[in-house]
């Protein structure tokens, strides 16, 4: 899983320098100081180095988190790709978020919640892809009682689960069009992310005592 955990920071290493050099690409254009989508200005630096610097911070923690955790050494090798490929998450999108905010400086328009509705339900669909392959662990999936105690309740809850993140990404980008910006906007990135979850630790509490594969998890 070293190599695994390995590739996935130079990934994410490349990707915030690509932020980074996006950024000082772009110094002359910009002003001194930078909207941070809304939150504050800061300095035409820090605005520069703050996302992708907070890119590799997550990336860095989630990796400690799943270098830490024994059921991650046992998976197959598809298992311990998909791990790595949500470690280099946090960074892969902080690089679109980065080109986002410098095209909102560069052009003086205000950034709404749009690029970011569509980029969560980009995050739903890849997380129904890596329910496709993720074997049991404390990092990655709906872990809860029921999936954590039995395999098989872990792999039904994952295939259900790959299905419904997938499709709710898709309906996300589709309403991200439709749905008014702002706090309707929010509201519907909590939604896409809550009723799949919700919906699939349901599923793993009723199928717990599925007594054709004999597996009861009290």
């Amino acid at each position: 899983m070293e190599s695994n955990i390995a590739g996935a920071l130079k990934i994410s290493a490349g990707l915030s320098a690509t932020g980074v050099v996006c950024g000082f690409a772009s110094w002359a254009w910009l002003p001194e100081h930078i909207d941070f989508f809304g939150v504050g200005e800061v300095p035409k630096l820090v605005g520069i180095l703050l996302v992708p610097v907070i890119g590799i911070v997550l990336t860095l923690m989630v990796a400690l988190i799943v270098s830490c955790d024994p059921l991650i050494a046992t998976q197959d090798l598809s298992s311990r790709a998909a791990v790595a490929a949500m470690i280099a998450v946090p960074s892969f999108f902080s690089l679109p978020i980065q080109i986002i905010l410098l095209w909102a400086t560069w052009s003086d328009h205000k950034v709404g919640t749009t690029p970011f509705t569509v980029l969560a339900s980009i995050l739903l669909i890849i997380l129904g892809f890596v329910f496709n392959y993720i074997e049991q662990n404390h990092v990655v999936g709906i872990r809860d009682l029921w999936t954590l105690q039995s395999a098989h309740v872990w792999e039904e809850t994952h295939a259900l689960a790959s299905k419904m993140f997938a499709i709710t990404g898709v309906v996300g980008i589709v309403l991200a069009f439709f749905v008014p910006g702002g706090f309707w906007q929010e509201l519907l990135i909590i939604a896409l992310f809550l009723i799949p979850s919700i919906a699939a630790v349901i599923y793993s509490f009723i199928i717990r005592e599925d007594a054709q594969y004999q597996y009861i998890v009290r």
